[in-house]
């Protein structure tokens, strides 16, 4: 600027020496040259400014010397100015007072390549793409690798991306057109190849279009060789013509076809070799440059198959499969990173459309499973159970029988291979087991269930020894188990499974290690990951459609609990009642409500029956759930349903006649607690329900239900009146009396409405049939408790003559009208006679008949009763009901007469001392 501005005739202004050095400030790296440098620059310019040596003569000369003399005074001329510039140089050098400095801070070069490399890529760009010159192409290829080293060392990851993808595309292996390869598309793949050898730690989402290169490249090369291509699923052989080959690419016309047949004749000189190198040396890797390897590499095999999905390539698909291979041996940590991308994708293509892309897929996970499961697994790490877990997703959402099955026959050989190495990936292959014992297919049910038998039999201890996984493992064979049990397709298979379900069991028990006779096993975690499993297993089956197997499920529930039961203490019995066996029941909660009443009918008694043995056999572990477990009985009573009732009514007298020996005061207390709840909830119909909008059928058999399940109660009571009389406490006998008391006046009690709405035969024989039941009931305790009475028992003796001179007058007065004078004649003596209507005894009169049969046992009861007694105690009675005994003389009832007779041999005539 200084030069024209001081020469121009044209420029009238001229720049002074201060504007100059102002104009140069700040160019010396942000600082100001010395002034003085820049003055003498000054002055030499405006004093001679820029000339070539001769300058006129060289212009005369040029229009008259040949081309080749032009030629040497340019490079002369060149020469001499070259020469001169450094002089100046060395003199403005000589001349300053700055020194120059050699920087090693990577910040220095970072700021120059962020500067300079969009030049640089325009520039080798530009020459890449017009020049046919081999040296300049290497130049630029040379200056193109090294500026991506740079980028990728310095981390200018777009800089690097930028170049990378610039370089990819001068191989002419990108983009839908196809072009012929010229020798600075080979030498670009070379560049390429190179670059993800050594800079592959580096490379990170650059590693996308290198990839791609050589998916293409592998495509192109199989494309012209005339063989069948390798790498892709569901094409045919190609015979070399150009029909064949647009089988293989579709909209590809002959020309096309020509250039790509030429072109792989040209790619054959590229060393595939290498290639394959930068896929083995993946092991060598950083554990982050390995990531961004295989994210890349999974997203161009996705691409390779979504571009044709009936004839897949798989060239990337395999390549990851080698490369799993080479990378199994890295840092667990890294490896799980690894293949939460890879097994992901093997799921994805493992659901292809094309079958034989997903039987290779399958089958490459198989072979990599072996591999994998050669290694020992660490302890509380679950890096199989990640592997495996393709083969779970791909049977669960393959809608292929064929699939399906593949992946069976695969983890089978898997299991049976490696079974020693396997610990968390069990879960993950019973899993597998589950799902396949579902299925529709037999063959793959069969298949399955045959695995899981030979694990148990070969492998099952190896499977629960792991103490991280072997409790998960057992839980997770026993689902399975119960899975195959409930496959109502093959009734064999389900059988089977309940037995294995026990051998699990079984074999958990033995690795215990210790004596089983003498083990008490508590709610700890260890015992209740060994029991929960297989006592929920088994009572989950109680429920099975098919009797056969819930019968036989049921048996081995409650034969393993009578086995190993007495050794559970009372912590592990509150949760196996809880979680396992009173959930059984549940249908008892909601009887009216069940619409398939099989299981009640067949099933439901045993697994009472069942229950209560386990229940008495175990009563020391089992005795603090008493009263929830008499709850549970008397919900079977109070139901609708007679025969729930009477097992309800059996299990309690099993229960009591077993194990009331052993029932504390508090027990008894709450079994005295529970029969008067029974009674209050089994009640006489009131008169709203008889007045009910139902129909008179209906009405009846209501009553009909209420009356059995009620004189089902008074049989309980008697048979709790005759065992256990002597344990029970005064309050308690009160208590029971009362009830009895309560019960027989009630049943006597309804009104005469509404016995006319039931209709006044069949109803008068309920009810007499429920006040002579809790009669006998109330007598036979009463004189059980009469009998065993140890201390002050008149308070027993009043009520208990009471009820004596009450039946017996009533008997009596069916049996002689003549007798009523003699029980008044009592009454005015003091002794007091029940309350009885007479308009009651009016109504009745029709069916004396009747009554006196119904009657008849309880008079029977009570002369069993006065015969069992001592001596003492009968003779303090007899004054009282000796008219009474005298008036059963007349009667027809030949047991009555023959018992009276008895009674006056055994005891009367003791009494009045005419006989010994």
């Amino acid at each position: 600027m200084l030069n024209t501005d001081a020469h121009s005739p044209k420029i009238a202004k001229k720049m002074t020496k201060e504007e100059f050095v102002r104009n140069n400030r700040g160019i010396n790296d942000g600082m100001d040259l010395p002034p003085e440098f820049l003055e003498g620059i000054y002055d030499r310019i405006v004093a001679s400014g820029f000339k070539v040596k001769e300058d006129e003569d060289v212009a005369t000369s040029m229009s008259t010397d040949s081309e080749k003399s032009v030629h040497e005074r340019y490079r002369a001329e060149a020469q001499q100015l070259m020469s001169t510039a450094q002089g100046l140089l060395k003199k403005a050098a000589e001349q300053s007072s700055d020194h120059f400095l050699i920087s090693n801070k990577s910040e220095h070069v970072i700021s120059m390549l962020e500067i300079s490399w969009a030049p640089m890529l325009a520039a080798f760009s530009v020459v890449m793409e017009e020049s046919t010159d081999n040296g300049l192409i290497a130049q630029c290829l040379k200056g193109m690798t090294g500026a991506i080293t740079l980028l990728s060392i310095f981390r200018l990851h777009s800089q690097r991306d930028a170049f990378v993808s610039t370089l990819t595309q001068f191989t002419n292996l990108h983009g839908h057109t196809v072009r012929e390869v010229r020798q600075k598309n080979l030498e670009s793949i070379q560049a390429a190849i190179a670059i993800a050898r050594n800079l592959g730690n580096f490379l990170g989402s650059s590693w996308g279009p290198v990839l791609r290169c050589f998916s293409e490249l592998d495509r192109l090369q199989l494309a012209g060789s005339g063989s069948r291509l390798g790498n892709v699923f569901g094409g045919s052989e190609s015979s070399g013509s150009h029909g064949s080959r647009r089988e293989w690419f579709e909209d590809k016309d002959n020309r096309k076809e020509l250039i790509e047949e030429a072109n792989s004749l040209k790619l054959e000189e590229i060393d595939t070799a290498a290639i394959d190198r930068v896929f083995s040396s993946s092991a060598r890797l950083s554990d982050e440059a390995i990531i961004d390897f295989v994210k890349h590499l999974v997203a161009v095999s996705h691409e390779e198959i979504e571009s044709c999905p009936s004839a897949p390539r798989v060239y990337s698909m395999q390549k990851i499969v080698e490369i799993t291979y080479f990378n199994m041996s890295r840092i667990r940590i890294v490896w799980s990173r690894i293949w939460s991308i890879l097994g992901e994708h093997f799921q994805s293509v493992a659901l292809a459309v094309n079958t034989e892309l997903s039987m290779y897929v399958i089958d490459s996970m198989r072979q990599l499973a072996l591999k994998f499961l050669e290694k020992d697994e660490l302890t509380s790490f679950h890096f199989q159970r990640d592997f495996l877990k393709p083969f779970d997703f791909v049977i669960a959402n393959s809608k292929t029988a064929e699939i399906r099955e593949l992946v069976v026959r695969c983890l089978t050989q898997v299991v049976r291979s490696t079974a020693r190495n396997i610990k968390s990936g069990w879960k993950i292959a019973f899993q597998v087991l589950n799902i396949a014992g579902r299925d529709e297919s037999d063959t793959i049910v069969l298949l399955a269930f045959d695995l899981v038998r030979k694990v148990i039999h070969e492998s099952f201890h190896q499977v629960t020894s792991d103490p991280a996984h072997g409790h998960l493992a057992y839980a997770d064979c026993l689902n399975c188990l119960g899975v195959f049990a409930k496959n109502l397709r093959n009734k064999e298979v389900a059988l089977e499974a309940v037995d294995l379900m026990c051998l699990c069991n079984k074999i958990s028990l033995q690795a215990l290690g210790e004596d089983l006779d003498h083990t008490l096993f508590t709610d700890s975690e260890r015992h209740v990951r060994i029991w929960f499993p297989i006592l929920t297993g088994l009572a989950g089956l109680s429920s099975d459609p098919r009797l056969d197997l819930r019968t036989r499920a049921l048996d081995k529930l409650f034969e393993t609990l009578m086995a190993y039961g007495p050794n559970f203490d009372k912590s592990l019995w509150g949760h196996v009642f809880h979680g396992v066996l009173f959930p059984m029941f549940d249908d008892v909660y909601h009887v009216d409500e069940v619409a398939d009443t099989e299981w009640l009918e067949t099933s439901f008694s045993a697994a009472m029956a069942q229950m209560t043995d386990v229940f008495v056999s175990c009563f020391e572990g089992a005795s603090p759930l008493l009263q929830e477990f008499l709850k549970m009985l008397s919900l079977c009573i109070v139901q609708h349903n007679e025969r729930l009732a009477e097992m309800g009514v059996n299990s309690i007298k099993r229960l009591l006649s077993e194990a009331g020996r052993q029932f504390s005061s508090e027990m008894w207390a709450i079994t005295c607690g529970t029969v008067v709840q029974l009674f209050e909830s089994a009640g006489p119909l009131r008169e709203e329900e008889l007045a009910g909008g139902s129909d008179m059928e209906e009405r009846l058999r209501a009553v009909e239900s209420r009356h059995r399940v009620r004189m089902l109660l008074f049989r309980l009571v008697q048979d709790l009146c005759y065992d256990f009389c002597d344990v029970l406490t005064e309050a308690q006998v009160l208590q029971l009396l009362n009830l009895l008391g309560s019960a027989q006046s009630n049943a006597m009690g309804l009104s005469g409405e509404g016995r006319e709405r039931m209709g006044a035969s069949q109803f008068l024989q309920w009810i007499y049939a429920e006040s002579a039941e809790a009669s006998r009931s109330e007598l036979q305790f009463m004189i059980g408790a009469y009998q065993t009475a140890k201390g002050d028992s008149r308070y027993l003796e009043t009520r208990l003559l009471e009820r004596l001179l009450e039946v017996l007058r009533e008997y009596s007065g069916l049996t002689s009208q003549d007798q009523r004078g003699k029980w008044e004649e009592e009454e005015a003596a003091g002794v007091t006679q029940g309350s009885r209507k007479e308009a009651e005894e009016v109504e009745a009169a029709p069916y004396r008949e009747q009554i006196r049969w119904i009657l008849a046992p309880t008079v029977i009861v009570i002369l069993q009763g006065l015969a069992a007694l001592d001596q003492q105690r009968f003779e303090r009675l007899l004054p009282h009901i000796y008219p009474l005994l005298c008036a059963l003389v007349e009667g027809n009832d030949g047991r009555v007469r023959s018992l009276l007779s008895n009674l006056f041999l055994l005891r009367v005539g003791p009494a009045l001392r005419i006989m010994n």
